[in-house]
C-alpha cells in the first residue's frame, strides 16, 4: 500500500500535461484498450530512467521514490495502487471511470463477436450450406 506522499507523487505523474494529452486523445477516439495499456504500462515505463525523474518522484536523498519502477513482477500491490490512482486521474479529467471503460470494452467485444457470428451465417448461406 502506498503512503500519502507516494500516492500524491503518482497522482502528479499521471497528471503531467503530456500524459493527460494522450489520455484525452485515447478517450476521444474511444481507444479504450489502448488507454488501459497506456495507463498500466506505457505511462509507467519512463520511471525506469532514474536519472530523468522529476523531483516529485525522488526521495529527499535524490534516490527514486519507486526503485521498483512499478514493475508488477517486483511490486504487484504498488503497481495496482498506481493503476488505481491513474484511473482516478482519468476520471477526474475526462469523466470516464475504469468501470465504465470496462463496460464499454465488454460491450464492444460482444458486438464484435455477434458481427462475426452473423458473417459466418451469411457465408454459410452464400455457399448453400444452410
Amino acid at each position: 500500500m502506498l503512503n500519502d506522499k507516494e500516492l500524491e507523487a503518482v497522482r502528479l505523474w499521471y497528471s503531467q500535461p503530456h500524459v493527460l494529452e494522450e489520455v484525452r486523445r485515447l478517450v476521444a477516439d474511444n481507444e479504450l484498450m489502448l488507454l488501459e495499456e497506456y495507463l498500466h504500462m506505457t505511462c509507467l515505463f519512463p520511471l525506469a530512467r532514474h536519472s530523468e525523474l522529476p523531483e516529485f518522484m525522488r526521495k529527499e536523498d535524490g534516490s527514486p521514490l519507486f526503485p521498483h519502477n512499478f514493475n508488477p513482477k517486483v511490486a504487484l500491490e504498488a503497481w495496482q495502487d498506481a493503476i488505481e490512482v491513474g484511473w482516478q486521474v482519468v476520471e477526474s479529467e475526462t469523466g470516464l471511470s475504469h468501470d465504465e471503460a470496462n463496460r464499454r470494452m465488454a460491450r464492444e467485444e460482444q458486438e464484435d463477436w455477434e458481427r462475426f457470428l452473423k458473417s459466418v451465417e451469411q457465408r454459410k448461406k452464400e455457399r448453400g450450406l444452410l
